[in-house]
């Protein structure tokens, strides 16, 4: 099973990157005490929300099925 746990590198995390798979990535865009972890698709040219969790290790578990799928 592939890891839960957030991989953004310093630059990601301060552009609100938490993680990232091959151009699928998570961030918060709710607040510190009211998180909002939204799962981002690659498109042409821009990204599109696939979906919103509060839970990150949900979140980054649909980021990572979505790469795994999408990308044969």
């Amino acid at each position: 099973m592939e890891s839960e746990k957030a991989n953004g590198t310093k630059e990601e995390k301060y552009l609100n990157i938490l993680h990232e798979n091959k151009g699928y990535y998570v961030s918060n865009e709710g607040s510190v005490t009211n998180p909002s972890y939204h799962v981002w698709m690659p498109e042409i040219t821009q990204a599109k929300a696939d979906s919103a969790y509060q839970e990150l290790s949900l979140a980054i578990s649909r980021c990572n099925y979505l790469a795994k799928t999408h990308n044969q």
